[in-house]
């Protein structure tokens, strides 16, 4: 059973619930761990490999409470990302994200229309995080900011705690294995489906079924988990990965 799963229960008081005096930072003279860690876990991912990419396309299976679809992911580099959702083989829906803003086109419209920026957001966010086309150890050089964070948990022993605000303000947790390195958990206070149901609320992503493909390792399964009831409130597995380099 994966470590996250035997330490799910406790995980939920971890660094999202902490307070500024529970959360202690690690000093600058300690700053080469993060270094180290950062380092260690672009090796796990294959971030050489990664950078070469121009676009990663996904084939998905997604399970909500009320719904399972089949989905496609497209993420470029150049500053786009693109999500298709289909059932009984058509397109039912699509949303994304460009230098124009967000856009969402349903089944029967041909002309895509603007979204808000609470629903864009998300679109921004994923692709700028890492995992589809960065690791942690970009972020700063993309413009954004990272902290390796103490927690006194003692069921996040044999992990690493990083948090990571993005240019925006917007903040993610990361739980990182430290015998892997992989990213194990990602945690963040947000709007699951902002455009539905605009309340913000603690989720966590838990990742599981690491495999390789073309020399990056990325996680095949995730589960979203509302942490105030507990409840999976969605479900997603790759079926396929496309690594995109550009000529």
């Amino acid at each position: 059973m994966h470590l996250l799963r035997l330490t799910a229960p406790l995980l939920l008081v971890c660094a999202c619930h902490l307070t500024e005096d529970e959360r202690t930072r690690i000093p600058d003279s300690e700053s080469a761990d993060l270094t180290r860690l950062l380092s260690c876990n672009d090796s796990a991912i294959g971030g050489g490999m990664l950078r070469r990419l121009g676009s990663v396309e996904y084939d998905l299976d997604i399970t909500e409470p009320t719904f399972s679809v089949k989905g496609r992911y497209v993420a470029r580099r150049e500053g786009s990302v693109r999500i298709d959702i289909f059932s009984g083989g058509e397109r039912i829906f699509s949303e994304g994200w460009d230098d124009s803003g967000g856009w969402q086109l349903p089944r029967s419209d041909s002309t895509p229309m603007p979204i808000s920026d609470a629903g864009a957001a998300p679109l921004r966010h994923g692709l700028e995080q890492p995992g589809h086309l960065w690791t942690l150890h970009d972020m700063v050089s993309n413009g954004h900011s990272l902290q390796l964070l103490h927690s006194p948990e003692p069921s996040v022993q044999g992990t690493s705690l990083v948090q990571l605000t993005l240019g925006d303000g917007f903040v993610v947790w990361y739980t990182i294995d430290d015998s892997t390195c992989h990213v194990i958990a990602k945690r963040d206070f947000r709007a699951y489906h902002p455009d539905v149901d605009p309340e913000k609320r603690w989720n966590e992503s838990r990742f599981d079924d690491f495999r390789e493909t073309d020399g990056i390792t990325r996680p095949w399964t995730t589960y979203d988990v509302d942490l105030a009831s507990g409840d999976t409130i969605g479900h997603t597995r790759l079926l396929s990965v496309r690594n995109v380099i550009d000529p």
